[in-house]
């Protein structure tokens, strides 16, 4: 391992870091919804807290000493909080592209495209922090889509393959009864999803919840939305009386559920790359198909993060940058010639309120 700069001269530790802080980073929806919460050590925890009806104070007498109420303390889903790691490398090739952007600015002319050929030496520096950066939080992003779907995840040698090579599952113990299946598959003619709502809302009202948001993907939304039953649902009552039917989008049909007091949908889109230990890359969403998870709050609980180990460490030649919660670090090897980028976070989403979640699966085996 040598130092970065006597492969690159021109890398710079300040510009490493304000190339990071000043780069427009796509906001990943989990980051909204599992919002970051600090935890001082290596465990993280769900809390389990009453958001329904309020806890009352006691009507006392003068002088006397105010009457003190339970807190909600962590519930015993717990676990280790795990490393998430990316890297990348720029090898001999990348080096020969690298001269020839440089030879290329010293004979351009000033103007547009010199100005465009120095950054992309820029872009070359420093490029990789941005790739490992949305590495991580493409991770988080996936773990957090998994456990807002399904209730819980699982690493596995297909979708963890370069990482731990056992199979681990976490689970935050959504009551079996609130994991349900909707009456029909929301694709056939004959469903009824708003029968489906209205049932998940008296089911959760007789455990003393007030269901107030769904979350689905987009997929889900339209076949939601293609529903014949859902477009009367929606419709004015002029559409519906010369039964003149369209199909709503998101605005219109959560101004039709807002009035019959049921749950309004969000719409949880976004992709990833799976990359295989081959190479060979996959787009995933991470949402498992057809589900619609029903919360009382728009967040689903907290991505709970540590310090890595490495933030604690001086020793070493390698350049450390840090972009959130995620600890970037940059150095050389010489033979062969390479700049190695990686990228670590201590993080995991978790999900709180579990006993209070409701999933319904609207996409069913044939």
């Amino acid at each position: 391992m040598i130092n970065v700069q006597e492969l690159v001269p021109a890398f710079r530790q300040a510009d490493a870091q304000a190339y990071i802080q000043t780069f427009p980073f796509d906001i990943l929806p989990y980051q909204s919804v599992f919002p970051l919460l600090y935890q001082p050590d290596l465990r993280w925890s769900g809390i389990e807290a009453e958001f329904g009806a309020k806890v009352m104070a006691d009507v006392v007498a003068f002088n006397s000493r105010a009457p003190r109420k339970g807190r909600n303390l962590p519930t015993k889903i717990s676990g280790d909080i795990p490393k998430i790691e990316i890297a990348r490398d720029k090898m001999e090739t990348d080096f020969n592209t690298l001269r020839s952007l440089e030879n290329a600015v010293r004979l351009l002319p000033d103007g547009p495209t010199k100005k465009q050929a120095m950054q992309r030496i820029l872009d070359w520096h420093y490029e990789d922090q941005t790739f490992a950066v949305d590495g991580v939080n493409a991770r988080l992003e996936w773990i957090a889509k998994q456990i807002a779907s399904k209730g819980k995840y699982s690493l596995t040698l297909i979708n963890n393959e370069a990482g731990v090579q056992t199979k681990i599952d976490v689970d935050f113990g959504i009551p079996a009864d609130q994991l349900v299946n909707a009456a029909k598959d929301w694709s056939a003619a004959d469903a009824d999803p708003i029968a489906d709502i209205r049932t998940r809302k008296k089911a959760a009202k007789a455990k003393n919840r007030v269901l107030q948001y769904m979350t689905m993907e987009e997929d889900t939304f339209e076949n939601f939305a293609a529903n014949e039953k859902v477009q009367k649902f929606c419709a004015t009552y002029v559409v519906n009386a010369l039964n003149l039917q369209q199909l709503p989008d998101l605005d219109t049909v959560n101004l039709a559920l807002k009035r019959q007091k049921l749950p309004i949908i969000k719409i949880w889109e976004s992709a990833m790359v799976q990359e295989g230990k081959d190479g060979s890359q996959t787009q995933i969403t991470g949402w498992e198909e057809g589900n619609v998870t029903f919360h009382e709050l728009p967040t689903l609980g907290n991505t709970q993060y540590t310090t890595s180990a490495d933030e604690y460490v001086n020793a070493g030649v390698a350049q450390k940058t840090k972009s959130g919660i995620v600890l970037l670090k940059t150095w050389g090897e010489e033979d062969p010639i390479t700049v190695i980028t990686k990228a670590v976070a201590y993080a995991t989403p978790v999900l709180n309120n579990s006993k209070n979640i409701h999933i319904l699966k609207t996409k069913l085996a044939a």
